[in-house]
């Protein structure tokens, strides 16, 4: 099977630049990054190529909480399934994308997500 369609398990949708999360990695808080899509499993998320070290696969994601009104607040723990624009010959891209699972989430948040997501 494609690895691609390994990481699609679950419906996802797609969002507006107006979406971001914020979470702390390794003792270093980040805010205001730009998710592309979510789902009830995860979200995807851009991050700066200069913190690429910090995405490794595996990587726990604390207090990650959405930055925006009509999702969950958090906190949830979260972790990296997998980066892209790590592994080029070409020179590497501005932003890193990472493919994030939720390992836990309250149910409130859960919900909200369920009902931001129309399932």
């Amino acid at each position: 099977m494609d690895q691609s369609a390994d990481r699609r398990d679950t419906r996802r949708l797609f969002l507006g630049p107006d979406h971001a999360i914020r979470f702390v990695v390794k003792g270093h808080a980040f805010q205001n990054v730009r998710i592309t899509n979510v789902s009830l499993g995860g979200c995807f998320a851009m991050v700066s190529q200069r913190d690429h070290a910090l995405f490794t696969q595996g990587t726990v994601l604390e207090q990650l909480a959405f930055e925006h009104p009509d999702l969950p607040l958090g906190p949830v723990t979260a972790q990296v399934r997998y980066a892209i624009g790590t592994q080029s010959e070409e020179p590497l891209l501005e932003f890193l994308g990472i493919g994030i699972h939720f390992l836990s989430m309250p149910e409130e948040g859960q919900q909200r997500l369920r009902m931001f997501m129309g399932v």
